[in-house]
């Protein structure tokens, strides 16, 4: 018994750990994952960012067959319907930086979701501006890097 409850407040650690911590670009399971940030307000993205975009179309290279998940967030400082629209504006930018790179936009679904699933706390400036981002989510290519 004293085993199982061990696996399982190591199991909800983890767990906690990855719903709270924000994704880095990288592979994650059979996932890659990058994340895009913005500014407070906009859809204009962030400079270094830029660097990310290009890390995901080269990962999406090696196999130019997946669909890329582009999910646009917002920080949780406005209204519902005002976040929604900025997310899925972010989502939209991001995507077409993806396709001015050479994915097709068929190969793209983007989706805004508002204020939902935040990585940190809205409680802080830091935590807001890690809130405001899009994440590129696809399966990893059966090619390493």
């Amino acid at each position: 018994m004293r085993k199982k409850f061990l696996l399982f407040c190591f199991c909800a650690c983890c767990l906690a750990a990855c719903s709270t911590t924000p994704k880095t670009p990288g592979r994650v399971g059979q996932m890659y994952f990058a994340t895009v940030t913005f500014g407070l307000n906009g859809n204009e993205i962030a400079l270094p960012s830029y660097k990310t975009i290009d890390e995901a179309v080269k990962v999406y290279e090696k196999d130019p067959s997946v669909t890329l998940q582009v999910r646009g967030y917002a920080d949780a400082s406005g209204s519902e319907a005002v976040n929604l629209r900025l997310s899925q504006q972010r989502a939209d930018t991001v995507a077409k930086a993806l396709q001015i790179r050479g994915v097709p936009l068929r190969h793209i679904h983007a989706k805004g979701y508002g204020a939902q699933k935040p990585v940190a706390s809205n409680n802080t400036p830091e935590g807001r501006a890690q809130n405001r981002r899009v994440e590129i989510e696809f399966p990893y290519p059966q090619n390493s890097l």
